[in-house]
This record gives C-alpha cells, structure tokens and sequence, in this order.
C-alpha cells in the first residue's frame, strides 16, 4: 500500500517505524508527510510509556503515607468518633428494630409450647391413681367396725396418761395440820404447855420435818400469842427414826445446855416429848447426843438414859 500521488513522495508502509502505532499513522496527513514528523510522533509515544510507571509509584507511595498516618492517628480518630456519636446514629435504629420484635415473639412460642407439654401429663396420671383408690375403697366397708372401736379404745388411753402427770403436782401441794408444842409464860412466871396446829407438806419422813419446824421456833402471829420456844438456840436434828414404838432422836451438842435451869431442860424436853407423840406409831422418845445415850442431861440431873413419855413429867 502506498500513500500520495507522485512517485517521488510515494511511502509505503514498510517505510514506516514498527514503534509508530496505527492511531499516529491515521493522524499523519499523507501530503506533509516526512521523517520529521515520523520522530516526533514516536518520542511522544515513548515519554508516555516511561511516566505510566511513575505514576503507579507515585500512587502506591501516597496510599502508604495514608494507611500510616491512620494507624498512627488511630486512637485519637476513635475518640473523635465517639465524641461525636458518629456510628450510634446508625446503630440503634437498626439494634431497636431488630430487638423488640424477638423478645415479643419467642417468649411467647415458648409459653405455648410448654404448657401444653404439662397439662396432657397430669391428667394422664389421675385417671389411673383414682381407680385404685376405688377398689381399696370397694374393699374397706367390711371391716365396718373396726373404725368404730378405735375411738373408743383412744379416751381411754387419754385420762391414763394424764393422771399420772397430775398426781405428783398434787401431792408437792399437799400438806397435813400437824401439832406442835411451845411453852407461856404467865403472870407467876411459871411454863404452861401450849399446843399449836401448823401446815406442813406431806413427805417420806414425816416425824423429821414437825420436829425441825419445832426447832425453828414460833411464827411471829404465835410470838404475839405470847409462846416462845425453850429449846437451846442452835439445836439441830441429825437423825430420827422409829422402832418398836419408839422415837431414837439425834440431837447435836447444843441440845444439851439451858441457861433456864431444871425448868429450861423439863421445858424443853416436854416440848419435843409431846410432839413426837402425837403420831399414833410413837409412844416414847430416845434422846441421844451425837448418836451416844447420856445418863443426864446437862448438870442439873435430868436422866435422859432411857425413853420419855408423857407420863415421865
């Protein structure tokens, strides 16, 4: 193929560079056409070859500098973000939305489906438990009488267990008048028995518990009667027992001195003598001092060696 119209300035494409692209061919006018412009045309197409890689640099570099400033920034570019709530503006609508229609829905599929699970079990069980009921009930009225003697066999018990519990309360509250004997004094001066009645609890050793409360001397309502005791203050009763109808009563040492004399001891010993008699099972009294029998009783000669009666003053 050849270009032009005189034979002089004829080109064909075999003249032409291989570096020249068809696009700069087109653009060459085929009646200017020369050398000249065949080299320009081809240090274009060369400059432009050699910037594209430059270019690709340039950029690679700009979006390193960028990637690091942002990790570097990183922090501070996360604050500001927070500071200006930019990402809760995109987040609750969404977060609310999603939300309140789950918690509405599924709660309420679970209800359903549990309950109906429930109910069918339990009246699945009745059914069969009341049938069984019914048989040991079928069976039961037979034996008709036997509920009928066991509440009468249960009062009986009851008053049995209760009297017991109310026996021992009674007999700490009993108490049996028993008769003590203190002495008066009178205008001539002269003791005259005189006969008390006292209270006192009901125990095992009846005869011990008269005599210490005679020891104990008159209450004040029998002082103002005028009785005293003439028993030697700080006597004590060790022991008495009973054998044979008589009285063996342990006295400790200070029993045996009066400071009243023959009258003080005949006093005293009538005082104990009389009362200890008083029990239908005593007839005389024993007097010991210590758990030994004297002869006398202090100095005055008062035989004490052998049981006293009532008949011995």
């Amino acid at each position: 193929m050849t270009y032009g119209t005189n034979n002089s300035h004829a080109i064909s494409i075999r003249d032409i560079p291989t570096s020249v692209q068809p696009e700069s061919i087109l653009m060459v006018d085929p009646s200017n056409y020369s050398p000249y412009h065949t080299g320009v045309a081809t240090k274009r197409t060369a400059k432009k070859q050699n910037n594209a890689p430059l270019g690709c640099l340039a950029g690679i570099f700009i979006l390193i500098l960028l990637s690091g400033l942002l990790l570097f920034n990183k922090a501070k570019i996360e604050e500001t973000l927070k500071n200006t709530q930019f990402f809760e503006q995109f987040k609750p609508k969404e977060s609310t939305q999603d939300k309140k229609p789950e918690p509405k829905v599924e709660p309420i599929a679970q209800s359903q489906d549990s309950k109906p699970k429930e109910v069918p079990s339990s009246p699945v069980t009745l059914p069969q438990t009341t049938p069984a009921k019914a048989t040991e009930s079928e069976k039961s009225p037979k034996p008709s009488a036997t509920p009928e003697n066991a509440p009468q066999t249960t009062p009986k018990e009851q008053p049995k267990q209760r009297a017991p519990a109310t026996v021992p309360k009674e007999k700490q509250d009993q108490t049996k008048d028993r008769s003590l004997y203190f002495m008066q004094l009178t205008e001539d001066g002269s003791l005259i028995r005189t006969k008390v009645n006292r209270s006192i609890k009901v125990s095992d050793s009846p005869l011990f518990d008269v005599l210490q409360s005679l020891l104990a001397g008159p209450t004040e309502t029998e002082k103002k009667r005028g009785l005293i005791s003439v028993i030697p203050p700080g006597s004590r009763l060790l022991s008495a027992t009973v054998k044979n109808g008589i009285a063996y009563l342990n006295f400790n040492d200070a029993f045996q001195f009066n400071s009243y004399g023959v009258e003080g001891y005949t006093a005293q010993l009538k005082q104990v003598v009389w009362t200890a008699t008083e029990f239908s099972t005593v007839q005389g009294v024993q007097i010991l001092i210590e758990g030994k029998s004297l002869m006398y009783l202090g100095g005055e000669g008062i035989r004490v060696d052998r049981p006293l009666t009532r008949e011995s003053f």
